[in-house]
């Protein structure tokens, strides 16, 4: 059997009362029990990471931040995403946009997944981060999860997802996977 792949989910806001935590908790617990997939919540509350200050661009590396070193080793370890992506005022969070920003090659050839919420399901955020991450070399799916109505389904640290969510979550996860695998034997390849 095939080491399982490993998934960072990324919290796309930092904001006071997130909808996003739940989302991503959601997200996490779905995923247990899919020995394919090793998903790690990450937020990026916990990163902190510097709007980017320098002159010599990302992709160029040679990265001389300690935040932007640990950040790389971080995305550079996994070999798939799903962003948590909530919509603000029409696109991306800021701190999402950064987060993408900080690191370059680290991203590349490594497919991404979307699970938004927010006007129009997310439609918006998840139209730029597919732009974005087409940028960074990375392979986006195309079946994103569009949430709808979710701030009444919460309870805490929970969201209450419906059927269809459940199993449009779950056909996520076999699309990371197929790409996941497809792409991390043609990294290995060179």
């Amino acid at each position: 059997m095939a080491e399982p792949l490993k998934i960072l989910v990324i919290l796309g806001s930092v904001r006071e009362g997130r909808m996003a935590e739940p989302v991503g908790n959601w997200v996490i617990k779905g995923a247990e029990g899919r020995d394919a997939l090793d998903c790690e919540l990450i937020d990026l509350k916990d990163w902190d990471l510097p709007f980017y200050p320098y002159a010599k661009p990302p992709a160029a590396g040679g990265y001389s931040d300690p935040k932007q070193i640990a950040w790389g080793e971080k995305v550079a370890g996994a070999d798939g995403f799903i962003l948590i992506a909530p919509e603000y005022n029409h696109g991306i969070p800021a701190v999402l946009k950064n987060a993408l920003d900080t690191v370059y090659a680290e991203w590349n050839r490594k497919p991404v997944a979307f699970v938004a919420y927010g006007g129009m399901g997310g439609a918006r955020s998840v139209e730029q981060l597919t732009m974005v991450s087409r940028e960074l070399q990375m392979a986006p799916l195309e079946g994103a999860l569009h949430l709808q109505g979710i701030w009444a389904r919460r309870e805490g640290h929970r969201f209450n997802a419906d059927e269809r969510e459940e199993s449009r979550l779950g056909h996520l996860f076999e699309e990371l996977r197929w790409w996941g695998n497809a792409l991390k034997a043609a990294r290995d390849a060179g």
